[in-house]
């Protein structure tokens, strides 16, 4: 025997039930959707963060690569002008010669030209090196730089035969940061082609 209104509350019930559900749905879905939202916008902000970074240290880089490029066009004549000049400086020669003294001030003239371009690019350097490149290529060029640095400020303890020996050595320790730094700038290009390439495909 059925109690009157019995089926009408099941029927109220069970629709009530059912929008309990479709509201309990659209809930979950609403909350799965703000998390998604939430995770491709955090995403995103890592992402743009991630290109300013390697934008920010493509440009340094470069920097650093050019003033390394320019270090090397003046840094080896400047020593080898400035163990010449040592050479003349205590001779019989350059105390009698007239043409020997002259010699002895255009290369003393032409060194400190050359070092105080060079100085210059170290400088340089010195700051670029310090900003956001990694810590082993950071020290890779700080050694280089640091090496030539010595080099130069003990030419007059060590004696120009010592400096000339040491030289191509230091030489090819700047070439090899160099290198280094322009094998970064080759790693950051890859990285952003490939980044744009993932980007294209995933549209």
């Amino acid at each position: 025997m059925e109690i009157p209104g019995a089926a009408a509350l099941w029927t109220v019930g069970s629709f009530l039930l059912g929008q309990g559900v479709v509201f309990g749905g659209v809930l979950i879905n609403n909350a799965a959707q703000t998390r998604r939202e939430r995770a491709a916008r955090e995403a995103e902000r890592q992402r743009l963060h991630a290109e300013r970074r390697e934008a920010f240290e493509l440009a340094h880089l470069q920097d650093l690569h050019a003033e390394l490029t320019e270090l090397l066009l003046v840094a080896e004549p400047c020593l080898l002008e400035w163990c010449r000049w040592h050479r003349m400086v205590d001779t019989a020669d350059s105390r009698v010669n007239e043409r020997v003294r002259q010699r002895r001030e255009e290369l003393k003239a032409s060194a400190t030209e050359l070092e105080r371009t060079a100085n210059q690019h170290l400088e340089k350097i010195n700051r670029l090196t310090g900003l956001v490149i990694p810590d082993r290529l950071r020290r890779q060029v700080s050694n280089a730089y640091g090496r030539y640095e010595y080099l130069a400020d003990n030419l007059a303890d060590d004696g120009p035969d010592t400096t000339e020996a040491q030289l191509p050595g230091v030489i090819a320790q700047i070439h090899t940061a160099q290198a280094e730094v322009a094998a970064r700038i080759r790693e950051i290009y890859v990285s952003a082609e490939n980044l744009h390439v993932l980007e294209e495909e995933s549209r």
